[in-house]
């Protein structure tokens, strides 16, 4: 949890942190008390007990290695080769960022971006530099810059599903990149869907106000006001002239659930799967989203099937046996694969 808040944490100690945290829940909140305690002042308090943590590790050392395995003369000059090994460690890092600079470019005068990650079946909650809190659903990745607080306006780019609440900030607007629509706003709460497979891009306003503008060379702008939301249906893509193009939109009010008031857009991030007349090849995509699995559909039949249901900690086994109560289909389980058949 310490190299996930210092941002030092490899890919695969994210992974197998995301694995602990869905078998233990408390430990997320604690990984949330974590990732929102102060950083340590600069000053001689600081400094002071850097010093001390310092001069513990070199007596630790003088105790693993004695004086003849130790010369006086090594020891005295251990400092000098710590600082020496800094420098070459700071060199190396500055190395590789060179090589990744250079296989991914990053604008010009621009610092490294900050990206992070949701593995399929896992969800996460962080908090942006400027106090926006970002809900990230299962296969997601959001890349933003850690000094936006330094910069004229806070731009974050998404690939897969978020939830927004929005830090209040007039002076410096809050943007959002997916790869076929752009989201401007000052305040507010929203939810954008915006995965690379899927036939549609979506943004749903809960509150305040956000103004959509359409990436595909065609100057639209939609302004949304709260309980609506905007589809973008995907075009034919060319990847060398129109990588983004939009077929077509349509704006929506989204529809709440009249006994608890519930977002069918939005409740992803209160930990409910749901289903509002979706069909069996859109609850497939979502079912592999939130577990983390692979499902495969044999029968054309299977996918005009429509359900309708709200979830909360149910496992898929749960959830397909309730699915069955409806409609009849066999399924098989290997692994993390499932074949579903008529």
């Amino acid at each position: 949890m310490g190299r996930k808040v210092s941002g030092e944490a490899t890919m695969e100690e994210l992974r197998e942190l995301e694995a602990s945290l869905q078998k233990d829940p408390d430990l997320r909140y604690k990984l949330s008390v974590l990732s929102n305690w102060p950083q340590p002042a600069a000053g001689t308090e600081w400094e002071t007990k850097t010093e001390q943590a310092l001069e513990k590790h070199l007596a630790r050392m003088e105790e693993e290695f004695p004086q003849e395995e130790l010369p006086v003369k090594t020891r005295r000059n251990f400092r000098k080769w710590v600082a020496i090994l800094s420098i070459l460690v700071v060199i190396l890092g500055s190395y590789c960022i060179y090589l990744l600079s250079d296989k991914y470019p990053q604008k010009a005068g621009k610092v490294a971006m900050a990206a992070i990650y949701t593995r399929d079946g896992s969800r996460t909650r962080v908090q942006l530099p400027d106090g926006t809190e970002v809900w990230l659903n299962g296969g997601s990745r959001l890349t933003y810059d850690p000094d936006m607080n330094n910069q004229d306006s806070r731009e974050v780019t998404l690939e897969g599903e978020a939830f927004f609440d929005v830090a209040k900030n007039a002076a410096k607007p809050f943007s959002i990149r997916t790869s076929r629509m752009g989201i401007k706003v000052l305040g507010t709460s929203f939810n954008v869907k915006a995965y690379t497979g899927d036939h549609t891009t979506e943004a749903t306003l809960i509150t305040g106000a956000v103004e959509v503008t359409l990436n595909d060379g065609v100057e639209r702008n939609v302004k949304l006001a709260p309980n609506q939301k905007i589809i973008l249906q995907h075009g034919p893509s060319n990847k060398q002239t129109q990588p983004n193009l939009v077929a077509g939109y349509r704006v929506e009010n989204i529809r709440n659930n009249t006994q608890d008031s519930m977002v069918a857009e939005t409740a992803w991030h209160d930990n409910y799967l749901v289903f509002d007349n979706d069909n069996f090849e859109d609850i497939a995509l979502k079912m592999e989203r939130w577990y983390g699995i692979r499902i495969h559909l044999n029968g054309n039949k299977l996918k005009t099937y429509h359900f309708t249901a709200t979830f909360k900690n149910e496992s898929f086994s749960e959830v397909l046996e309730a699915l069955k109560v409806t409609t009849s289909f066999h399924c098989r389980i290997v692994s993390n694969e499932v074949f579903i058949t008529q």
